[in-house]
């Protein structure tokens, strides 16, 4: 699973790196033959044996091309790729505003709002907010992964004391520790219950099941304030942030208030998972840094 995962980054990455520039079409060039050499890879090495220590290597490779790629941004060309995920990313903005609106009509006329209406409106609305959403593009806005950055650079060309040197470097493997921790608590969160439950984890990793709910909750605020803040800079930004706030806000009270949305409440984990793969698709085929 891991090297399926893994090579379709890496044919992803390939397809986005338009352009003439040399070290762009090298690098399209190396993940091209890494989207087909680690699957290859993974079929040797892991029914002998090497499954862990390959699944490790596989994510090293994968930040570290992650890291080349948004380095790239502005040698790349905006290619067919890119144009594709952009128009996948309004057709279901689209879809989901058609969907809310339908759910706020029914609730002018005095009806219940079907639930799958009610579910798929949001999953549609989240997916395509997804890009402002985006870990890694949240860690950017809080400085943490910015900060990890300067503290590594100042440990490796600082001229102070090897003891500060060696106390820089801690501190930003740390902070990149945190930052990669962030990345993968969608993951770890819609794996913890059956985890869990079958003895493979401590049973105090059930709080990651917390996870979801908490998430939604906390974007939602963030959205709000982001459309409140950014209303005279990007009005469309912000109206698609405040059109997600809204219907998260009230999807969520809904869910935890009314027992016919208990169904939909299991779903949470893997919309907030499809959600976080769909932001990294989007801020991969980001134009800006």
């Amino acid at each position: 699973m891991a090297t399926a995962v893994a090579g379709s980054v890496f044919l992803l990455y390939a397809a986005l790196a338009s352009g003439p520039d040399v070290r762009v079409r090298t690098f399209r060039a190396l993940s091209i033959l890494l989207a087909i050499a680690l699957p290859i890879l993974g079929l040797r090495l892991i029914p002998a044996g090497e499954g862990r220590p390959f699944g490790g290597g596989v994510l090293v490779v994968l930040f570290a091309g992650a890291f080349v790629h948004r380095g790239q941004v502005l040698r790349r060309r905006p290619g067919m790729a890119f144009r594709t995920i952009r128009r996948v990313r309004w057709g279901l903005e689209a879809a989901g505003l058609l969907l809310f609106l339908l759910a706020g009509l029914w609730l002018l006329l005095g009806r219940p709002v079907p639930l799958p209406l009610a579910f798929w409106s949001l999953f549609l609305l989240r997916l395509s907010i997804a890009d402002l959403l985006y870990a890694g593009r949240l860690a950017r806005e809080t400085g943490l992964a910015g900060s990890a950055a300067t503290d590594l650079k100042s440990a490796a060309r600082s001229r102070a004391h090897p003891s500060r040197r060696v106390a820089r470097a801690v501190r930003g493997l740390a902070k990149l520790a945190l930052v990669l921790v962030w990345l993968a608590l969608p993951l770890l969160a819609a794996l913890a219950p059956r985890e869990v439950a079958g003895g493979d984890w401590p049973r105090a990793a059930i709080l990651l099941a917390l996870y979801p709910a908490a998430a939604l909750a906390i974007t939602s605020a963030l959205l709000l304030l982001r459309a409140l803040r950014d209303l005279h800079k990007s009005r469309r930004d912000a109206m698609r942030g405040l059109a997600v706030a809204v219907a998260t806000a009230l999807w969520l009270v809904r869910a935890f208030t009314d027992p016919s949305f208990a169904a939909y409440r299991g779903a949470l984990p893997g919309l907030v998972l499809v959600e976080t793969a769909f932001g990294f698709l989007l801020g991969a085929a980001s134009a800006r840094r």
